[in-house]
């Protein structure tokens, strides 16, 4: 039978006792080690900005209000609805093509040392920590200089720099889509407190642009539609009253009126529409995002340390004694 056995705290002392000079040299090269290490990796701000979410949807409250009787005459419009939804717009702010967009945002930086678009930023000033340093050497990348020519953002085909920039891009731009609320929060993140606030509002106004320009594309389909379905529905009108059909010119009267009405309503909603309402605009943000460089090294330097007395009283610890 094996069991194990009980800890001997006294062997265990004298295990580490004998072990000191090792120690007092290990724990504060390792505490120097992780300090250098950290503060090499750069610092970095976020932002964010809120936006009230208004699902372009046309319900069955809204019928009675925005379609009218009778129903044989309904286009459809009453069930209405539109394949993205605000659920979706995390995939859309995700999407090369939006990020394309974003990269394009003139921005500059907080001391004023560097002014062009978030695309030139990412390519000339982004740091990167000292090991991504040392791999991207490897591989041969290098930062590029102000004034470098850079290839053209494809948000089909990216090469070079601007596919790496589109990834830098998705890795700091975020949303966030609250499911009850339908809250919508725009998050960037930048290693300088402007930038960020910069590119959080021009995601923010990107996202805004791109809905509604969604939104009123499907409306103007749905109003064109209605123009013809009148244009139709005129001329049948001046045949049935031509051939004194009265009942049909009435129905076609009825079908015109109602059909005239919803292409009033679809009319009003394109000269104003607004699928975000912005509850809070980006600011600068004055701290740093993540923790500070003391506290990484200081809890990276109590692990290591425990870990390696785990190893000098491996056997007092997890020895085991066969009965």
């Amino acid at each position: 039978m094996q069991e194990f056995q009980v800890f001997n705290w006294a062997a265990i002392g004298a295990r580490i006792r004998s072990k000191r000079v090792f120690l007092y040299w290990f724990i504060p090269a390792t505490f120097i080690c992780v300090w250098a290490l950290t503060y090499d990796v750069p610092t970095y701000f976020t932002c964010a900005t809120s936006l009230s979410t208004e699902e372009m949807r046309i319900t069955e409250n809204d019928r009675s209000f925005t379609l009218n009787r009778p129903e044989n005459f309904d286009l459809g419009l009453s069930m209405m609805a539109y394949s993205i939804v605000p659920d979706d717009y995390d995939e859309v702010v995700a999407s090369s093509d939006f990020l394309c967009r974003v990269l394009a945002t003139p921005v500059v930086t907080a001391d004023s040392s560097f002014s062009g678009t978030y695309y030139e930023y990412l390519a000339t000033q982004y740091r990167y920590p000292i090991h991504k340093t040392f791999v991207r050497l490897l591989r041969g990348k290098h930062q590029a200089e102000v004034g470098d020519p850079l290839p053209a953002l494809d948000p089909f085909y990216p090469r070079g720099r601007a596919d790496e920039a589109i990834a830098l891009a998705r890795k700091n731009v975020s949303c966030e889509i609250d499911r009850l609320t339908k809250l919508t929060t725009i998050t960037a993140k930048a290693q300088d407190p402007l930038v960020a606030a910069l590119i959080a509002q021009s995601a923010a106004d990107n996202l805004k642009q791109f809905t509604a320009e969604y939104y009123l594309g499907k409306t103007e389909q749905a109003y064109e539609h209605l123009q013809e379905q009148i244009a139709f529905v005129h001329a049948e009108y001046l045949e049935a009253v031509k051939a004194g059909d009265n009942t049909y010119a009435a129905l076609l009267d009825e079908a015109y009126n109602s059909f005239t009405r919803q292409s009033i309503m679809l009319n009003a909603q394109m000269r104003y529409y607004q699928t975000f309402t912005t509850l809070g605009n980006a600011c600068v943000p004055s701290e740093k995002a993540g923790p500070q460089h003391i506290t990484i090294a200081l809890l990276a330097t109590i692990l290591i340390g425990l870990l390696a007395l785990c190893v000098i009283c491996r056997r007092e610890l997890f020895g085991t004694t066969n009965n």
